[in-house]
């Protein structure tokens, strides 16, 4: 294999680990601590970070021309990557459960290998089609279990939301891939997205809670949680966001996103063991179609990895 190609690979994985330790980590500290202003806390961290980051390559002479000439692009998908997808996925998170998004959560790649071949051409046999829609069922049949049980419409809620989490987030892997292909650095384009992200969150949290309010609801905070926003900042955000967009510099849209697949073996047993969630009936009925639908649409493309 090539080393490139193998690097990316490793990267890759470790990447599918930090994320998938990520959906559990939210869901516990979300018990702690409301989603606007774990938003706010969580990107104040890495914009901390970021702003660090630009002031020290700007006293290094740097001049960002290719940010600077593709900086509407790089802004589009800041707002999706932070504060859209990740508001979106706090709030479903703070109403359904970490196994519904695990299953849910898998849809994911298929939607952006669907947009990779819109935008970039990536060709779908008619298995892979097939296969796609199979995943789509099994999506949807567990996304909408809730409402035939009783007492269920805030899960239902919460998986509606997570469908509109994986549009903003598929919408954000695609415009990176786009970032990427015109030379803009991976790690501009993280820091800037998490500036971004709190530029935009930070005036709906004063208007909500008020400065005063804001500022003691995050200083109150046990450390317990405190530990899960510094994870979110920090290693499933700067870390995770730089690795993911680094690695698909030598690998398609289409085979870095396989990689997401690998999140639920980290994320099932975090959400049974340490949240104490129960496997439903309609998650087992509906992983089984989407591991059917996965195995139908991914089986070729997998021995390329």
């Amino acid at each position: 294999m090539n080393p490139h190609r193998l690097r990316a690979n490793i990267i890759l994985i470790i990447v599918a680990i930090i994320w998938g330790a990520a959906g559990p980590v939210i869901k516990f500290t979300l018990s702690g601590i409301d989603p606007l202003p774990f938003l706010i806390y969580r990107f104040a961290i890495a914009s901390i970070f970021s702003i660090g980051f630009f002031a020290f390559k700007i006293s290094k002479g740097k001049k960002f021309k290719r940010l600077r000439a593709n900086f509407s692009l790089a802004v589009i998908y800041g707002l999706l990557a932070a504060p859209l997808a990740l508001g979106i996925l706090f709030l479903a998170l703070d109403k359904t459960t970490v196994l519904d998004m695990t299953l849910i959560g898998v849809f994911g790649p298929m939607l952006t290998i669907t947009g990779s071949a819109l935008f970039f051409h990536d060709h779908i046999t008619k298995k892979e089609k097939f296969g796609i829609a199979i995943v789509l069922f099994g999506v949807i049949l567990n996304a909408f279990a809730p409402i035939f049980k009783s007492a269920s419409g805030l899960r239902f809620s919460g998986n509606l939301l997570l469908l509109l989490f994986l549009l903003a987030d598929s919408g954000s892997v695609l415009i990176a891939k786009k970032c990427v292909r015109l030379k803009i650095k991976s790690a501009n384009l993280t820091n800037l997205a998490f500036i971004i992200g709190f530029l935009t969150v930070i005036p709906l949290g004063l208007v909500k809670y008020g400065a005063t309010d804001l500022v003691s609801t995050i200083t109150s905070l046990p450390l317990k949680y405190h530990l899960g926003v510094w994870y979110m900042a920090l290693v499933s955000g700067t870390i995770a966001y730089f690795l993911f967009v680094k690695a698909q510099k030598t690998i398609e849209v289409s085979e870095a996103i396989l990689f997401n697949y690998l999140q639920p073996l980290f994320t099932i047993p975090l959400a049974i063991f340490w949240l104490g969630e129960k496997i439903s009936s309609s998650f087992l009925v509906g992983g089984l179609f989407i591991a059917v639908g996965i195995i139908i649409a991914e089986y070729k493309k997998s021995a390329k990895i």
